[in-house]
């Protein structure tokens, strides 16, 4: 396996163009295809509007707690995002949700529709992996981190492929409680279900700070997925924005051998971004020990 094999193009690469409605999930098997990568990560916020989405949309936020994402939800395309990864050679790697575990129990049962419309995706595409996000705020008490375990441990004992959780902002910005959710969530799943649960460890995502190369070693040896996120290239191609080269030594430290996705989080054209992500990726993988 080469270093290729385990790489994908993330659709946050693309998110200056599908804010301005140039793009969406359908384009994005075609667009990994066209810097030699066979996998991608889809973000199901980038859905195209389906069919009757004037009627769907309003209808599906009349549901108490209705996450911002189920109304995009469609099996046509499903089928099209499908059809299209097939004809340019590419896999889905993983699917990814926004979900909320710390919604009121008000909202809750939309919140199921959402995780469950999202495993089915995932089950759809073929993706060995679903991503999920934690939610809340900063600010969401202490208090709810029982029920946060208690739904994420029910959906990971549910769910037809691993899961990764992102840290994410939200309760997620507190990395020490992010992460104590997590161990807890492991805890109570069964130990043969252990291994299809992990973290999605995004650097970039973690508060800057003294304390920053300890949390991301913590997030990597709880990892089951990887972001290499990048915002912006030097004349040698690294990367200003993350050490790199650190974070690449510290996976290898710790063991991790799952796939990364590419998050280029720059300006500019996203294919160039996205190029240049590559090539640091290969280069820091290809180096002499």
């Amino acid at each position: 396996m080469t270093v290729m094999d385990t790489l994908a193009a993330g659709a946050w690469c693309w998110h200056d163009a599908y804010y301005a409605g140039r793009w969406s999930l359908l384009d994005q098997p075609g667009a990994a295809a066209a810097v030699g990568l066979t996998a991608i990560e889809c973000n199901d916020f980038m859905l195209p509007p389906p069919r009757l989405s004037r009627l769907r949309r309003p209808l599906v936020a009349l549901l108490p707690g209705a996450p911002p994402e189920l109304w995009r939800y469609s099996r046509a395309s499903l089928r099209q995002l499908q059809a299209n990864a097939q004809a340019h050679g590419v896999r889905v790697l993983a699917w990814a949700i926004n979900s909320d575990f710390t919604v009121p129990d008000r909202g809750w049962p939309a919140q199921q529709i959402y995780l469950r419309r999202g495993l089915a995706a995932a089950r759809v595409l073929a993706a060995p992996l679903l991503r999920v996000t934690l939610g809340g705020r900063a600010e969401t008490p202490r208090s709810l981190d029982a029920v946060i375990v208690r739904r994420l441990a029910a959906l990971v004992k549910i769910s037809p492929v691993a899961v990764t959780l992102e840290n994410h902002w939200g309760v997620s910005a507190d990395i020490p409680r992010h992460l104590e959710i997590f161990d807890a969530t492991a805890a109570a799943l069964p130990a043969g279900l252990r291994p299809r649960f992990g973290c999605c460890f995004d650097p970039g995502n973690v508060p800057e700070g003294p304390e920053r190369p300890r949390w991301w070693r913590e997030l990597a040896r709880r990892a089951n997925h990887f972001h290499l996120k990048t915002v912006a290239f030097d004349a040698g191609g690294d990367e200003t924005h993350l050490p790199q080269a650190a974070l690449f030594d510290l996976l290898a430290e710790t063991g991790y051998q799952g796939a990364v996705t590419v998050e280029y989080a720059g300006e500019g054209e996203a294919l160039d971004g996205l190029r240049q992500s590559v090539r640091l990726w290969q280069r820091l993988a290809g180096r002499q020990p």
